[in-house]
């Protein structure tokens, strides 16, 4: 019903425009550090009013901490969080009672409840109640963050790997820049890494998956309100392609004073021509590779890992709108949909990596079967695929199946994304949905008046997002983690106690 999950298990009240949303999570280990601050940053990315195309409703979403939590960490008993609802405007609903919204869920409420439902913004069916989901899959991301390795043996991250500056102390996480300007850089980011350039292209490949003496390098990733080429965190180590000073005055001086101040808070700045990446890329990668070792002190993960060392594999995931009305191109789009003056839906993917072998329980509470059943509860979802999805009906068994490379799993490539027999295979775990259009569009409908027993012309009234599936990446990464994490404590790779 409103309950999922068996060990990290949550359970979701209230109603969009009653006192207030929630969750309580029952099952989190004790011991876990927590504030309220943790959570803000995913919170930030799913609230409205703050971009085109999302509904104009505003709300603090500000989460308070009823149980649960004592002296900044977990107390292992359940954490209910609640989330006010400030601003609301129920007499929109009021003025289209008589007509139950198609697409909506008015109508089968109603029938299932007995018209004792709340109604006011969709009631318990609005997406205003994912906020305590997201808030779940923060608390989840931590948990997921505390690092696995493949031995089912857990270690905590170290500093360097946190995540900035936020209020003069280090919160555990990815996010290296003010909350404030998170969300903003890191859609610049993301438009950026569709816009690189040959030599970023090349060095890119050169340096992901740990390719340079194990250490992960991260791309476009915004540093202190900064977006770097390439990052290494656990270094310290910026990467700038074309780099060297600009002729420029004012970018010269902005260059200077970048990484005078990148200095200052313990970044390191390697810069690099294109003609030196696309001409000599050898000697770059080497040029990189000794920095990294000798700026280390210690072996790096590679050589500790040849001398038997387990170390912690961190869990990343990261979920993205990949094209709304059809369009790669976001604003094109969306601005496809204002011209329309209708709603549009849209597709969003999510990738998961440093997944362990082994999560999940088939037949019935398999990998992607439990990924699914939360999916599906996201308001909106009409579909979701796995690797190559309903595409594997058009190929051959020859094709689709990923060969084997190594020892570890890895495969020659992810037609499976991740998961082979419900059970997670070490690969990147990846995974499509399907967002349908917003429901209540602007155009004029005809549908049935419950009053009058007859079907008439209407507009639905109210603050609704254009695209629903702009607020969702955050969702799925939530409920994403949620699954994880149960997963994780179900094999014992999380401890009860941290």
């Amino acid at each position: 019903m409103n309950s999922f999950g068996r060990l990290f298990r949550i359970s979701i009240f209230g109603e969009s425009h009653g006192d207030c949303v929630g969750i309580t999570i029952d099952g989190c280990p004790a011991g876990l550090p927590l504030i309220a601050e943790d959570l803000l940053p995913d919170l930030e990315r799913r609230k409205g009013g703050q971009g085109k195309g999302t509904t104009p409703r505003k709300e603090d979403d500000y989460p308070l901490f009823k149980s649960g939590v004592f002296n900044g960490k977990t107390t292992g008993f359940p954490i209910t969080i609640l989330f006010e609802n400030k601003n609301t405007r129920s007499e929109d609903y009021d003025k289209q009672r008589s007509i139950p919204r198609p697409g909506h869920a008015d109508w089968v409420a109603h029938q299932k409840f007995g018209g004792h439902e709340d109604y006011r913004g969709g009631g318990h069916f609005s997406a205003r109640l994912t906020t305590g989901i997201v808030a779940a899959g923060a608390i989840a991301k931590k948990l997921l963050m505390l690092g696995v390795s493949y031995h089912g043996e857990t270690s905590p991250l170290t500093p360097l790997q946190g995540r900035g500056e936020t209020g003069g102390s280090l919160k555990p996480g990815y996010m290296t820049t003010p909350v404030e300007s998170w969300t903003f850089l890191a859609e610049f980011a993301r438009q950026n890494r569709k816009n690189a350039t040959p030599a970023e292209d090349k060095l890119w490949q050169e340096i992901r998956n740990r390719k340079v003496h194990g250490f992960k390098f991260r791309r476009q990733h915004p540093i202190n309100g900064f977006i770097p080429d390439f990052v290494c965190l656990t270094k310290k180590l910026i990467i700038e392609i074309d780099g060297a000073y600009h002729n420029e005055a004012d970018q010269k001086k902005y260059d200077e004073l970048r990484t005078k101040w990148l200095a200052a808070t313990n970044y390191s700045i390697l810069r690099f021509t294109n003609e030196e990446v696309i001409d000599n890329t050898e000697r770059v990668v080497e040029t990189i590779g000794n920095f990294l070792l000798s700026e280390s002190g210690s072996p790096s993960p590679l050589e500790r890992e040849l001398e038997g060392e387990v170390l912690p594999s961190t869990i990343v995931i990261n979920a993205y709108v990949s094209s709304i009305g059809g369009e790669t191109d976001i604003e094109k789009g969306l601005q496809k949909a204002i011209d329309a003056k209708d709603s549009v839906g849209g597709l969003v993917e999510c990738r998961v990596s440093g997944l362990p072998v082994g999560l999940g329980e088939p037949y019935f509470d398999s990998l992607e079967s439990s990924l699914s059943h939360i999916v599906f509860a996201i308001p909106a979802v009409r579909g979701i695929e796995f690797g190559t999805g309903f595409a594997a009906a058009k190929m051959f068994g020859s094709e689709h199946n990923d060969a084997i490379e190594d020892m570890e799993g890895t495969t020659r490539t992810n037609h499976a994304g991740g998961v082979v027999g419900g059970i997670s295979n070490g690969n990147e775990l990846v995974f499509r949905l399907a967002v349908k259009p917003t429901s209540s569009t602007p155009k004029e409908q005809h549908s049935l008046n419950w009053d009058t027993g007859f079907t008439e012309d209407f507009t639905i009234k109210g603050r609704h997002d254009l695209c629903v599936a702009l607020r969702a990446p955050v969702i799925v990464e939530a409920v994403t983690a949620i699954v994880l994490a149960d997963f994780m404590l179900l094999h014992q790779q999380i401890k009860r106690v941290l």
